[in-house]
């Protein structure tokens, strides 16, 4: 990419008088065909966990970037005090879809256990399909706290097929990472 076209990418509906040079970097609301690249368990400094699954975009536009569709499976807030039933409930239907969209089949007894072993027994379900497509779907509602970061929904539905790599071409994966470098040669040096 040259720096022109680099240009063009980073000030494309930014303001320089009123947006901040820190523009977030989250994919904007919209359909993705996505690849389930990774499923982990972070633990954040501030003692939060959750089930983290890394979706990566594989066509279009934005093919290359990620997502992080993090799901608490918590019951409680942190001052001890129940959670609502429709949060809990919601967190529950994102981990069914995700599994029901890359063929995995989860039951009652897939969340019977406490919070963080729920978390690691679903990184280790999860991990034979990674590399799995589906189409995501995100939404956003505002939010009055923090207008800057408004509400993020997802959805997931079956997606567009991934084309496998002929021999010696690497993973789809190992594709996408390399999405917008080239590689430099003397032939193909600007000056």
């Amino acid at each position: 990419m040259s720096l022109m076209a680099a240009f063009n990418e980073a000030t494309k509906g930014w303001d320089p008088k009123k947006d901040s040079t820190q523009m977030s970097s989250k994919l904007p609301a919209g359909d993705y065909n996505v690849i389930v690249e990774k499923v982990d368990h972070p633990v954040y400094k501030s003692g939060w966990d959750c089930l983290r699954f890394t979706m990566l975009v594989f066509d279009g536009e934005y093919a290359g970037r990620k997502e992080f569709v993090q799901i608490s499976l918590a019951e409680k807030k942190k001052d001890g005090s129940p959670l609502p039933d429709f949060v809990v409930a919601q967190n529950i239907r994102y981990v069914v879809k995700i599994a029901e969209m890359v063929g995995l089949k989860l039951t009652e007894t897939n969340f019977n256990g406490n919070e963080t072993d729920l978390y690691e027994n679903f990184v280790q379900l999860f991990k034979p399909y990674t590399g799995k497509s589906m189409q995501m779907t995100i939404s956003t509602r505002p939010n009055r706290k923090d207008p800057d970061n408004p509400y993020r929904s997802y959805d997931f539905g079956p997606g567009k097929q991934i084309e496998t790599p002929a021999a010696g071409q690497g993973s789809i994966m190992e594709q996408l990472q390399n999405v917008g470098t080239e590689q430099v040669t003397d032939e193909n040096l600007p000056f």
